[in-house]
């Protein structure tokens, strides 16, 4: 018998692998199993594995030229997490969960309104990141913001709201403010309602009352004053209001909103502007409206745009 089967195995050696199947098959099962359709379920499973894995390296190759065409026009979003990411179908909000906690990232030119699992609503800026969980725990509400993001806060007592962010963390109960911080040393809060108390990195406190701004700068407290709040929160309404503030000023916050530089010339740096500026989800519009205020023209060179006076 092991002579018969030597010979068998010494003629296979010969066969294609196709054939080599067949002959498998036929040694191999009773004669009462139907070789065909076992054959037929075989392939069938082999042809749904190549479609699977032609699929995969179709996505591969699909998000491979995204990411270059995201290079080539200049956009660069960093994901700040620390797990695996993802996006949603729509491609407007990227997205982030590792153990209950999520990460939102706002696309250029665009807002996006958060509905936390306590009630709180976040209305959040362009390029803004929040960090946030899915439900939560403990004494505090706790969440990370970077960039712009109005808070209206559902009232409870018992859990203090708590917003942290790189240099400074705010407290309350339950109370509307909003938070600027795109800059990675300044940040500015200001208080609609209610009351918020704020910690500094280097262990300086301060409690805020409505209609007040504090300026943050490297951990430490710079400025406390009143301010008519509408003018920092009106960018939910797709503005800014412009009463008196120079040229500089707003380039700055056109710069922190788009992720690009904006340099002006001296000469106009310090012009004031009155009036509404529409924010459009495209810089190139914007710049049309100031050029058109500060009599100046737009030149744009590689990443940077330049506002120049006219001669």
């Amino acid at each position: 018998m092991n002579m018969k089967m030597e010979d068998n195995n010494h003629r296979n050696d010969d066969l294609s692998v196709d054939q080599r199947f067949d002959a498998f098959l036929q040694q191999a099962v009773p004669d009462d199993v139907d070789i065909s359709a076992v054959k037929k379920r075989a392939f069938l499973k082999i042809r749904q594995h190549e479609r699977r894995s032609k699929v995969r390296r179709v996505a591969l190759y699909v998000t491979s030229v995204a990411a270059a065409l995201l290079l080539l026009m200049g956009i660069n979003y960093r994901v700040v997490g620390r797990g695996g990411d993802g996006f949603h179908t729509d491609g407007t909000v990227c997205s982030l969960t590792q153990g209950g906690e999520e990460e939102m990232v706002v696309p250029v030119g665009e807002k996006s309104t958060l509905m936390l699992a306590d009630g709180t609503k976040v209305v959040a800026n362009s390029r803004t990141i929040i960090r946030y969980p899915k439900r939560f725990e403990g004494k505090n509400r706790e969440i990370y913001v970077r960039g712009e993001a109005f808070f209206d806060v559902a009232k409870d007592e018992e859990h203090p709201f708590v917003v942290h962010s790189d240099d400074f963390l705010v407290k309350v109960l339950g109370t509307r403010f909003n938070v600027n911080n795109y800059n990675d040393s300044r940040s500015q809060v200001v208080l609609v309602q209610g009351a918020v108390e704020l910690n500094t990195s280097n262990h300086e406190r301060v409690r805020m009352k409505p209609n007040e701004l504090v300026s943050i700068d490297k951990g430490s407290f710079t400025e406390k004053r009143a301010v008519d709040t509408d003018e920092y929160t009106c960018w939910m309404r797709g503005m800014i209001n412009l009463s008196g503030e120079n040229v500089q000023t707003i380039i700055k916050r056109l710069s922190q909103y788009y992720g690009v530089i904006i340099l002006c010339d001296d000469e106009i740096s310090g012009n004031k502007l009155y009036g509404r500026l529409m924010l459009s989800q495209r810089v190139g519009e914007v710049m049309k409206a100031i050029e058109s205020m500060t009599d100046a023209f737009m030149s744009v060179q590689g990443d940077t745009i330049y506002l120049i006076r006219e001669r």
